[in-house]
């Protein structure tokens, strides 16, 4: 007698592991689109010098730009054979350290809160200006601020306005403020 293999063999866990997703996943790609994804260009200019049928490197290159500017330095187009499209725009709008970012209307009248100026003036009343060791005090420090966040907070509250002012200055830091604004 001949035995079937389906009928009285062992298994040996086939349905275990199909169970646990080893076999029978057929996998298939998203075919949307026949060649590549299309490119969503936000900007308005480039939109509208942009080529979908050509590569995006050609397009970038008829505008003047390298699609991989470390490649070879060879290979860029001379300035001269390129046409401006539009003006350069100033890419990194960094305010200057003296200036108070002003947002909010609440940041406008008091840029630094109450909390943190009775928080920097403890500090300040301590140690002066010396953040680094600001940032080592644990008992006066009790958010353990870095150097670099007690620095900008210093320098904010060291600009504010008399009228943004709502903590008692003490002598030791009066001569760090800003021109007018010794305290109450």
């Amino acid at each position: 007698e001949v035995l079937k293999r389906d009928d009285t063999m062992v298994q040996h866990g086939k349905n275990k592991k199909r169970r646990a997703g080893r076999t029978g996943k057929t996998k298939l790609k998203n075919r949307s689109y026949a060649k590549f994804k299309p490119v969503e260009i936000v900007d308005g200019v480039i939109r509208k010098n942009w080529d979908f049928n050509k590569s995006p490197s050609v397009n970038l290159e008829s505008m003047g730009l390298v699609s991989r500017p470390n490649n070879d330095i060879e290979t860029r187009v001379a300035p001269s054979k390129v046409k401006p499209i539009g003006t350069p725009v100033e890419l990194f709008d960094v305010p200057e350290s003296d200036v108070i970012p002003k947002k909010t209307k609440s940041q406008i009248m008091l840029p630094v809160s109450i909390e943190k100026q009775r928080f920097i003036v403890k500090c300040m009343a301590k140690y002066g200006d010396d953040y680094k060791a600001m940032s080592r005090d644990t008992k006066v420090n009790d958010l353990q601020e870095t150097a670099n966040v007690l620095r900008k907070l210093g320098a904010r509250f060291l600009l504010l306005s008399p009228e943004q002012e709502r903590v008692e200055i003490p002598d030791k830091i009066k001569h760090l403020m800003a021109s007018g604004s010794a305290g109450k």
